[in-house]
């Protein structure tokens, strides 16, 4: 099997393998992997800006990896994107943004799509629903955006439980799955921007929460004391 090698900051324009690479290169001229193949853990650093930002990808599959990952080189020679194919699905390593302007517009087409193709899987729903929840959550590295839906029997369920009120307001008391979108591509885009990773966070989440807040509710049953509720947990 291959090992995995360095990806250079600046190569010729092209898409290149790690078959492509024979060499590890020295300093900070290119992104460097290591990989945990017990744990199957990867780490790596990326350049954001004139800095440095550790990037930690888990559950990674060793052989997908070292077969699929490619290195995105534009017409400058400087390194675009890192991309790999895991577990069926495009899966983003490394952005690289020409400046603050244009990380804000990507990452904001980017939470209109993940908002989207929430909204997709909400509108599937055909029970009445007396909550519409969204969870958020940032600390470091570890993020998380997802939406839980609450039936109206569900509802009744936790009421008669809990006999509280506000029970019914905690979407933990809810069993129904996490409705996400791609939240490891989410993660990498306000990683990689300039900027605290928490604030493009935000920024991504104030996004997808109103654009869902208005395209989703419209095609739901939904009670008279409905509740749209838009918190983060910790």
């Amino acid at each position: 099997m291959l090992e995995l090698r360095d990806f250079p900051l600046t190569c010729k324009e092209g898409v290149y393998s790690v078959a492509d690479f024979s060499q590890d290169i020295e300093g900070d001229a290119a992104v460097s992997f290591d990989y945990d193949a017990q744990y199957q853990i990867l780490d790596y650093d990326i350049p954001v800006g004139q800095e440095w930002r550790k990037m930690t990808l888990y559950s990674v599959p060793e052989g997908e990896l070292v077969r699929t990952l490619r290195a995105f080189y534009g017409k400058g020679g400087m390194l675009q994107k890192i991309t790999a194919m895991l577990k069926g699905r495009e899966t983003l390593l490394y952005i690289r943004y020409e400046n603050e302007e244009d990380a804000k517009e990507r990452i904001r087409r980017f939470a209109i799509r993940n908002a989207n193709a929430i909204i997709e899987q909400i509108q599937q729903c055909t029970d009445v629903v007396a909550r519409l929840f969204i969870d958020y959550y940032c600390d470091g590295d570890n993020m998380d955006y997802h939406a839980v839906i609450g039936t109206a029997d569900q509802m009744e369920t936790v009421r008669r439980k809990y006999r509280d009120e506000d029970a019914c307001d905690n979407s933990g008391d809810y069993p129904s799955e996490y409705i996400e979108g791609d939240n490891r591509m989410l993660i990498t885009m306000v990683r990689c921007a300039q900027g605290h990773p928490s604030e493009n966070f935000q920024y991504a989440v104030v996004i997808m929460s109103k654009h869902i807040e208005k395209h989703a509710l419209a095609a739901l049953r939904k009670t008279e004391d409905f509740k749209f509720i838009c918190e983060e947990y910790d």
